[in-house]
Order: structure tokens, then C-alpha cells, then sequence
């Protein structure tokens, strides 16, 4: 019989051990484009690997997904952290696009060991401290959160250091990495492994993506993830350029992403808020504010009205958590590594082609990256608000 203070004291680590492994690139995220830059990649290029990245990742991510839920999800947790560490030594050292390439590639396959593995053990660590599943929403929320707040000093430790050396803000990265699979070894999984339908392990890993996918609602509020986690990602890479452009001298630029990330605890803490709201109004909300600061720069960019891109952090702080909950409490614990791993293949199905488009788009013109975003998403998202609408209307009914 395990305690609940067993219990108790395993959460605490997973929840480090979460923090610390969700903040390793903040080091170098506001100054990895002119890192790249630097060694002669352009807007295309990053878009390109990124790219590259993003393949690796849906090729592993739902095989690792089920490698972890069926056989052993404290040692893929562990190998995906360390594994990552490691990689981002050997990015410090790049010298061109195509070792940049390998280490995003490298990237990938460990990321995808690791990816879902603590959502899973967060979800079955609350549960079983209280079955209400109050505590698991309270906590997955609180913990994103707290996750934006050592980002931001991340971010801001990054910008000085970038000063001396950008190449030593992508080697920091090894730190909170090596330490998060350090903590991982003390991470105890008490979740019982996912039931067996199939033996042959193809049909398994089919077998499971389709009853994941099977019920509408749990389908829905997946699909209300994927875009809401994406609609704010493949933008990023353009931050950087338009402060640039618009005469943000290089030594500030770093504060545009301290910024966002402020931007995204201030998202977090609102989000906290809205834990008991419906799921259609955790997607419209966040989802109409990205649209409304989108349009703004499409048509008209300057020096002050650059800085609303900081309302892409706030978005992303208050879609990220909430609807993410909502995707697990509508699935079994057994299974949960497999459902995010699931979410996190969809949401890169859709980023693989859309960061291509969207670098291309910058590389003609920086605004013309927001006007794809927009055109992309905006009739995706309202055929999904539509069906959260009518589920919830069934469900009251």
C-alpha cells in the first residue's frame, strides 16, 4: 500500500524535474535567430530546420509514446532529458546549416522519449492525492505557470549572456536539462502500464491512437489543443526580425522576449481564473486576442505598435494549460502519455508545413508571416469553436 505521502513527495519531483526540463532553451530563445543568422542561415533556412525537427519528432513521438505507457516511462523520461543535455553542447558548437541540422534532428528523437511522460505522471500523482481531479487542474495550471516565471528569468540571465557570447546561451542549455534527468532517477512511476490489444506492436500503437480518437469529445478537445498550442508557435522565428526592422536597437531586442515572457506568466495567472470554464470559452478567448493583435501588424508595424506581439506570450499562457487539462481529464490514466504524445504528433503535423510557409512568407515580407497565420487558422478555428459549442450542448442536455 502506498502512502499519500508517497504520493506527495513524488509529485514534488515531478514537478521540478517539469520546470526545470520546459526552461533549458529559454537561455538562447531571444537570440538563437542571429546565432543563425550569424552562420548564414535566413528566414527560409530556419524555417527549413525546424522543419527537419519537427519531422523526427512525428516519426517518434507516438512509438515513444507507447514505448513509455507499455513497457517503461521512468527510463525514456530519463535517456529523453539527459539525451537533450547532451545535444545542446554539441549545438554550441555549430559552425553551419548542417550542424545545426543534425542537432535539431538529435533534438528531436530525445524529445520525443521524454515528451507526455510528465504529464502523464502528473495527471496519475493528483489522482490518486484527490480522485475530484480538482487538484490535478489546480496544479497542471499552477505548474505552467511557475514554468513562464523561471523562463522569464531564463530569458533575461540569456540576453546578458548573449552579450559576451551566443554561443554559450545554447550551451547553458545542458544545466536545467542534466539537472531535470538527475531528479528523474528519484521519480517513482506507480501508474500501472497500458493494457496490451494487439501483439503485434504496429497494430497496438493503431489500436490505441483510435480509441484515443474514437469519442468526439475527447477528439475535439484534442483538436481545440493542437490549435490553440500552434496558432502562437511558428511566428516566433519572426519576433526578432520585425523588432530589428522597425529600429529596435540590438541590445533591447531581448527585452521584446522578456516581455513575452511576462506576458505569458500574466497569461498563466488569468488561466487559473478560468479553470471551471467551459472549454469553448478557454479556446475563443486566447484565440480572438491572437487574431485582433495579428491584424494590427499585418497592416500596420512601427516601433510602438511592434510590442503587441508580446499578446502572442499572453495567449500562449492562457490556451496552453487549461485546454491541455481538459484533453486528459477526458482519457484514461493508463493511457496518458500516449493522448499527449498524440496531441504533440498533431500539433506537429501541422507546424511541419506551416513554419516552412510562414519563414517563406517572412522571407518576402515580415507581415506577410502574421497574414498566413491568420488566413491558416481562422476558419479552422471557428468550425472548432462551432463543434465545443454543440458538445457541451449535448453533454448539458
Amino acid at each position: 500500500m502506498i502512502s499519500k505521502n508517497e504520493y506527495r513527495k513524488n509529485l514534488i519531483r515531478i514537478i521540478l524535474e517539469t520546470i526545470l526540463t520546459s526552461i533549458g532553451a529559454g537561455f538562447s530563445v531571444a537570440t538563437i535567430t542571429i546565432f543563425w543568422n550569424s552562420i548564414g542561415m535566413n528566414q527560409t533556412a530556419i524555417g527549413f530546420v525546424q522543419m527537419a525537427f519537427t519531422i523526427v519528432i512525428v516519426c517518434l513521438d507516438i512509438p515513444m509514446g507507447y514505448i513509455a505507457d507499455r513497457f517503461n516511462r521512468k527510463a525514456l523520461n530519463i535517456i529523453g532529458d539527459i539525451g537533450v543535455a547532451i545535444v545542446f553542447i554539441i549545438y554550441a558548437f555549430s559552425q553551419d546549416v548542417y550542424m545545426v541540422l543534425l542537432s535539431e534532428c538529435l533534438l528531436g528523437v530525445f524529445m520525443a522519449m521524454t515528451n507526455g511522460v510528465d504529464q502523464s505522471f502528473i495527471k496519475f500523482n493528483c489522482d490518486k492525492l484527490d480522485e475530484s481531479g480538482k487538484l490535478f487542474r489546480k496544479i497542471n495550471v499552477k505548474i505552467h505557470t511557475a514554468r513562464y516565471v523561471a523562463l522569464l528569468i531564463v530569458v533575461v540571465l540569456g540576453g546578458f549572456i548573449a552579450k559576451y557570447s551566443l554561443r554559450l546561451t545554447i550551451g547553458l542549455s545542458f544545466i536545467p536539462y542534466f539537472l531535470g534527468g538527475i531528479i528523474a532517477f528519484g521519480i517513482k512511476d506507480y501508474n500501472k502500464k497500458a493494457e496490451v490489444k494487439h501483439k503485434n506492436p504496429l497494430k497496438d500503437i493503431i489500436f490505441t491512437i483510435k480509441e484515443i480518437v474514437r469519442e468526439k469529445k475527447a477528439r475535439t478537445y484534442l483538436i481545440s489543443y493542437i490549435l490553440g498550442k500552434e496558432i502562437t508557435h511558428s511566428q516566433i522565428w519572426v519576433f526578432t526580425p520585425l523588432l530589428i526592422m522597425v529600429g529596435v536597437p540590438i541590445e533591447i531586442v531581448s527585452m521584446g522576449w522578456v516581455l513575452n515572457q511576462i506576458m505569458q506568466i500574466i497569461g498563466g495567472k488569468v488561466s487559473e481564473k478560468m479553470i471551471n470554464s467551459k472549454t469553448s470559452n478557454k479556446f475563443i478567448i486566447p484565440i480572438f486576442i491572437e487574431f485582433l493583435w495579428m491584424f494590427v501588424l499585418v497592416f500596420k508595424t512601427n516601433i510602438i505598435t511592434v510590442w503587441l506581439f508580446a499578446l502572442n506570450g499572453f495567449v500562449h499562457g492562457l490556451v496552453e494549460a487549461n485546454l491541455s487539462t481538459s484533453l486528459q481529464e477526458s482519457t484514461g490514466n493508463e493511457i496518458q502519455t500516449s493522448v499527449m504524445s498524440v496531441a504533440s504528433t498533431g500539433a506537429r503535423f501541422l507546424y511541419i508545413p506551416l513554419v516552412y510557409v510562414i519563414n517563406y512568407l517572412g522571407n518576402i515580407k515580415l507581415q506577410y508571416a502574421l497574414a498566413g497565420v491568420c488566413g491558416i487558422f481562422l476558419p479552422m478555428c471557428v468550425i472548432v469553436y462551432i463543434q465545443l459549442k454543440l458538445i457541451e450542448k449535448n453533454y448539458k442536455n
